[in-house]
Order: C-alpha cells, then sequence, then structure tokens
C-alpha cells in the first residue's frame, strides 16, 4: 500500500537515496516537457516580440562591446537600465541565431525547465524544515514532485515559454525561486563557509531576477516571510522582531523603484489608456480572482491570448467588484489566522497574492495577462498536492479507493499536458493565435488588427483591409498608442494601394495621437516624396533624425532622399552609415551603387550591384542596372549572361511593360530603369547561348 509510512514509494528491493530521487525527478520532467512543448520550438513571432526583438535595432549587436551592450540594456525607451538581463538575452539570441526562432525557444524551454528544477528543490528541502519535518517528511518527495508537475505542465505557462518575449517573465520567475532555495541551504546549513556561499548565491540569484523584470522586487519581502514563517516560526515575539528589520526589504524596493520608475509621471502616463489608475486598481481584484479560476480550471475554451474584461468604472459596476476584493480579503486572512497551525498552507497562499501586488497595482500596465502568474503561482499547488497525498493516504486501507484516486490524479496530469500541447499548436502559429483570439474575444479590437497584418504580409490587402475596419469600427483598444499605430497601419494599406490621400488622413490622424512614432513620419515623407515634393519629404525625415539617430529605417529614407534631390555625397554618407549597421542593407549597397553609377565610376557601381546580386539572387533592378552598366563598359559576355537572366525574370511580359511594371513608384525607386536605355537589346542582335 501507498503512505506516509514509507514515503509512498513502491515496493522495491532497494530504498531510493536522495541522489536517485532527484535524478528520478529531473529525467521525468525533461521527458514531459519536451514532450508538450516538444511542437513549440519553430514557433512563429507574435505581437510585442517585433518591437521588443525582431524590430529593435538595440539588441542586434555585432560585438560584445560596452556602447552595444548599454544601447541593448537601456530597452526601448534608451532613457534608464530596462530589464537588461531579458534583453541582453536577447541579444545573445540575435548574435548567435539572428531571427532565426529555433534558437530562442530552445533557450525558453532551458529556461522553464531550469525553473521547475528549482522549484521542486525548493518545495523538497522546505518541507524537510525542522519546523515542518514531523508534519512532511516521509511525505516530502511526493508532494513536492506532485506540486512541480502541476505547475510546470499548466498549459497557462504556454504564453510564458512559446511566447518568445515572455521569457521575460520565466526568466525573472527561474532567478527569484532560485533565489530562495539558496537563501533556505544558507539558512539550514550549520557550516559557515557553505553558508556564507549560499548566501552569496542567493543574492546574485535575487540581483538577476530584479535586473530581468520588475515584479521580482517582492522577493526580499518573500524571504522575509519564508523565514517568519516556516524557518523561525510564527510567534508574537518572532512577528515584533521581524516587524523591525522589515524596513530593509522596502528599501530595496524603493531603490529599485528609483532605477526602473519615473514616479513623477506616473499620473500621467494613464493618458493613452480608456482606464484611469483607481479604475485599474479597482479592476485587478476581479483580474487576480480570474487568474485563480484560469489555474485550477484550465479547459481550452477558456484560454487566449488578449482577454476581454470589463472596466472597473465603480465600486458597483459591475456588481462583482465589492465580493472580490472582500473575497481577497477574506482569503487572506484566513491564510493569517492559520499561520500559526499550518504556515506552510499559509505561506503559499499569502506568496500568491503577493506576487502580484506590483502588476496589480497602480502602475500603468495593461489589465491583463496570463503570464502575469508564472511567478505567483509556484507555490500555489503546494496545499493542493499536500490535499492530494492525505488523501491517497487516507485511503489507504482500500486499495480500490486509492487506486481510483490515484488514476484520477494521472488522468489531471495527462490531460493538463494535453491541453499544453494543444495550446502550443495554436500559439506557435501567428494565423491560428490571432483567429483563435477573435472567436474567443470578439469585442476587441486588437486581435482583428493582428489579423489584418497576416493577411497584409500574405499581399491580401482585401481581407486585410476588411479586418482593420472592424478594429476600428470596435475602438477598443485599450490604450490611444495603440489606436494611433492601427491609424498607421492602416494608411500603410491604402499607402500601398496608391490611395495616398486615405494613406495620409490616416497618417495625420495617428501623428495627431503618437507624434513620434516613427513609421508614421517615414510613411508622410515617403507619400512626398512619391509626389516629387522633396523638400518637405526632406523636412519631416529631418525633423525625426535629431532625436533618431540610429534608426536604420530613418537613415535609409533620408540617404534616399537626398540622392533624389542630387545631394550625392550625402547620399553616400548616410549608406555607408547604414552599412556599418548593417553590411547586408539592399537599399544601401544600391544607394552606393547608383551614386557610382551617376558619377560615372561603372567599375564600383558594378561591385555594388553584384553585392546586392549576392543577398538577392533575382533582384529586378540589380538585373537591369547591370545591364546598363555591361553595355557602357561594353562587357559583352556578362552583358548576354543579365539579358538571359532579364528575359527569364520578365517572363511573357514585353520589355516596355516590365519596366513600366517596376517603375510604379519612380520617385520611391534607388535606380529607375529608362526605356530608351534598353532599346538596344532589340534593336541589335546579341547572341544568347
Amino acid at each position: 500500500m501507498l503512505k506516509k509510512e514509507n514515503g509512498f514509494s513502491f515496493p522495491t528491493i532497494f530504498k531510493f537515496p536522495e541522489l536517485p530521487k532527484y535524478f528520478f525527478t529531473f529525467i521525468s520532467l525533461f521527458i514531459v516537457l519536451f514532450l508538450i512543448y516538444s511542437n513549440s520550438f519553430y514557433g512563429e513571432w507574435h505581437f510585442d516580440d517585433y518591437a521588443n526583438i525582431v524590430d529593435n535595432p538595440y539588441i542586434q549587436i555585432k560585438s560584445f562591446s560596452w556602447p552595444e551592450i548599454k544601447h541593448c540594456i537601456y530597452g526601448l525607451a534608451q532613457e534608464r537600465p530596462s530589464r537588461p538581463l531579458s534583453y541582453l538575452s536577447f541579444a545573445l539570441n540575435n548574435y548567435f541565431h539572428g531571427t532565426d526562432v529555433f534558437g530562442y525557444h530552445v533557450v525558453n524551454f532551458i529556461i522553464h525547465y531550469i525553473a521547475s528544477v528549482f522549484l521542486f528543490l525548493f518545495i523538497y528541502n522546505t518541507l524537510k524544515l525542522p519546523r515542518l519535518k514531523d508534519q512532511y517528511e516521509k511525505i516530502a518527495y511526493p508532494m513536492a514532485l506532485l506540486a512541480t508537475f502541476f505547475w510546470a505542465i499548466h498549459p497557462v505557462w504556454v504564453t510564458s515559454v512559446t511566447y518568445i518575449v515572455q521569457r521575460m517573465a520565466s526568466m525573472a520567475g527561474l532567478f527569484y525561486i532560485a533565489s530562495m532555495y539558496f537563501y533556505l541551504k544558507a539558512r539550514i546549513n550549520p557550516k559557515f563557509k557553505y553558508s556564507f556561499s549560499f548566501f552569496i548565491i542567493s543574492l546574485l540569484c535575487g540581483l538577476a531576477s530584479v535586473l530581468t523584470k520588475e515584479n521580482a522586487v517582492m522577493l526580499p519581502v518573500s524571504i522575509l516571510l519564508f523565514d517568519l514563517f516556516l524557518i523561525a516560526g510564527i510567534n508574537k515575539q518572532n512577528v515584533i522582531k521581524y516587524a523591525k528589520i522589515a524596513f530593509l526589504p522596502f528599501l530595496i524596493i524603493l531603490f529599485a523603484g528609483l532605477i526602473y520608475v519615473d514616479f513623477s509621471n506616473i499620473i500621467d502616463e494613464y493618458k493613452i489608456r480608456d482606464f484611469t489608475m483607481l479604475e485599474r486598481v479597482m479592476t485587478q481584484p476581479r483580474v487576480i480572482l480570474f487568474y485563480l479560476s484560469l489555474l485550477f480550471y484550465p479547459i481550452s475554451s477558456r484560454l487566449t491570448f488578449l482577454y476581454e474584461i470589463d472596466v472597473s468604472r465603480s465600486l458597483f459596476q459591475p456588481w462583482t467588484v465589492i465580493p472580490s476584493v472582500f473575497l481577497i480579503i477574506f482569503i487572506i486572512v484566513f491564510a493569517l489566522y492559520i499561520a500559526r497551525k499550518r504556515p506552510l498552507i499559509s505561506f503559499c497562499i499569502i506568496f500568491y497574492f503577493l506576487n502580484h501586488l506590483i502588476e496589480g497595482s497602480i502602475f500603468n500596465l495593461e489589465l491583463i495577462y496570463e503570464h502575469r502568474n508564472y511567478l505567483p503561482a509556484m507555490l500555489l499547488f503546494v496545499p493542493f498536492a499536500e490535499f492530494i497525498i492525505y488523501a491517497i493516504d487516507y485511503f489507504s486501507y482500500k486499495k480500490i479507493i486509492q487506486f481510483i484516486v490515484a488514476l484520477g490524479i494521472v488522468i489531471v496530469l495527462v490531460g493538463e499536458g494535453d491541453i499544453t500541447y494543444n495550446r502550443n499548436n495554436i500559439v506557435s502559429d501567428d494565423f491560428l493565435l490571432w483567429f483563435d483570439n477573435i472567436d474567443k474575444s470578439p469585442g476587441l479590437s486588437r486581435p482583428h488588427a493582428n489579423m489584418g497584418r497576416i493577411y497584409f504580409i500574405y499581399n491580401q490587402k482585401e481581407k486585410a483591409l476588411q479586418e482593420y475596419k472592424k478594429a476600428m469600427i470596435l475602438n477598443n483598444f485599450g490604450n490611444k498608442d495603440i489606436l494611433a499605430i492601427q491609424q498607421c497601419n492602416l494608411g500603410i494599406l491604402y499607402f500601398e494601394t496608391m490611395q495616398d490621400d486615405l494613406a495620409m488622413e490616416c497618417f495625420r490622424k495617428s501623428s495627431e495621437i503618437l507624434p513620434e512614432y516613427i513609421q508614421t513620419n517615414i510613411h508622410m515623407a515617403k507619400i512626398k516624396l512619391r509626389h516629387n515634393e522633396i523638400k518637405e519629404a526632406k523636412e519631416i525625415v529631418e525633423d525625426k533624425l535629431k532625436k533618431y539617430r540610429s534608426d536604420p529605417k530613418v537613415i535609409e529614407l533620408y540617404s534616399l532622399i537626398l540622392l533624389k534631390d542630387g545631394q550625392i555625397k550625402g547620399a553616400q554618407y548616410f549608406a555607408r552609415k547604414l552599412l556599418q549597421k548593417d553590411a547586408n542593407s539592399l537599399s544601401a549597397l544600391a544607394i552606393m551603387a547608383e551614386t557610382c553609377r551617376i558619377k560615372g565610376n561603372y567599375a564600383v557601381a558594378i561591385l555594388f550591384w553584384k553585392s546586392v546580386r549576392s543577398i538577392s539572387r533575382q533582384n529586378a533592378y540589380a538585373n537591369l542596372a547591370l545591364i546598363e552598366l555591361y553595355a557602357k563598359i561594353k562587357d559583352t559576355k556578362m552583358l548576354n549572361e543579365e539579358i538571359r537572366l532579364l528575359y527569364y525574370l520578365k517572363g511573357s511580359l514585353k520589355l516596355s511593360e516590365y519596366i513600366q511594371m517596376l517603375n510604379k513608384n519612380e520617385n520611391l525607386n534607388i535606380y529607375v530603369p529608362q526605356l530608351e536605355n534598353f532599346s538596344f537589346i532589340t534593336k541589335k542582335c546579341f547572341h544568347i547561348n
């Protein structure tokens, strides 16, 4: 029978010592996690991945020099350090893998696996603490194993593991629980040199956690309460003693806050929201209870990426606001009430609410995201695991009932893993993700906006326009800046379909809301340039160049404008600047080629166009430019080769039709092929073998 007396071990001819227990846990965790995340390693980029990783120039480092690392760790705003370890990890991925998603997913998976390992180690060693030893020592291993598995395979963590950018949440969780584990080891080790070493490691892990994500700043409070509840024990004397040193964690929190947060601007930041700070605070109790319901009832139909939730406009709207507040207060008071008799359960409950405090309070954040539960829920399944173990022990006298209980747990774990695996199928595919989100949250604008973006990428412009218009009609973005970006995206769609008046109207609306959004300004300048209004285009870009000196898109467009304005040296200067950042920049290479052609330096122009060709094998402009250049230098052999390629590229089109098609946006082209320069192809007889 499985019972406390035999440590819930299966009867064997030998007893497992500690090392085999660890070995079994680590191997089984890896196998199970690998199986349920095996379909996620080629998952696509999504949502905030683009701004934070794919299109973030600051993480695209070419060396490990301090200037590049500094830009990296200052995040997107470049005003103060912003989650430096998170961005540094993305920079390292980018350095080795570029934008190939596989490497990023492997790192995310490893982080989640190691976090699960440290969670097991922390729970297992906590259950063997002197204050808990009598009650839990015999069930420590199965209880820790069960709690860890319930947490590790939970489907809610798909957005913390498969959604690449939320490595921020999982890596912070890893360092956080590792810090608590090493603190525990330091407190129970009798030898000073080992204890001191563990304290140092705990401190370093804690620092790494805070440098990964801001919500980890609650770590000192968690450690203080852990020590009070589970090591020292709760009594009047200890409570007074720990209250006297409580100022230390709060000083650490304040210090971290001064580094991360501009408190002088905290109220003004809400101007972009469709809710106030007070409304956000009133909404969070309902959100946190919803999180709890997801954690204990995570069926597929309830899981999505962006959740539609009503803002609490007052204590009575919706009516669930006050009940939610009172329920949370009751749970916390209950946890404190049982703290003396059941300190473990008490601490696990308080740990959950404590670590929701930062993201569930006054700060200007979105109302709800699944990944915010990654850290707070780490100990949430410990009481649940204890209940299961005691249920199995209670029915030890009836083998069939014990078997049914055990089978039920296996079914729950398998079901949980299956939901996680299926959820990965959805989250790994950008189209399926937003299709699923529209189905489950039809009143939100952003899923429609993102679905429109996908259609636009795949050149299904009519469907893209429909989705963009749905997003605008719903007008439920929750954020004025996102509305501005969507206005810009709609403008880009009109721009691509040559509807410049509609495009400019969208860009103006976008600019009124978010003047600094660079895409809006770039496309306004492109419209001016398309209409040959070079001076106006130049003024727009020069204004942005003052602030965004290192932005590749701004530099690229300014170099083109200078080329169109006849400022050859200036165009070359900015093209070289762009090549210093990206040696494979097609536009910079083409500008260098065209400026050399204009200056009559045909040999160098050919070299640059060949560089374009090496990156883009069938580049139509490189092909025509090289034909023109080889004709000028009378290189018949290379000319014939390029003409053969031309006939392949143009297909059944007449040469005039082909060049006309390429010159559709003549003023935006770096190189503009002129039909008369190619008349010799039909007038003269070239032998194309």
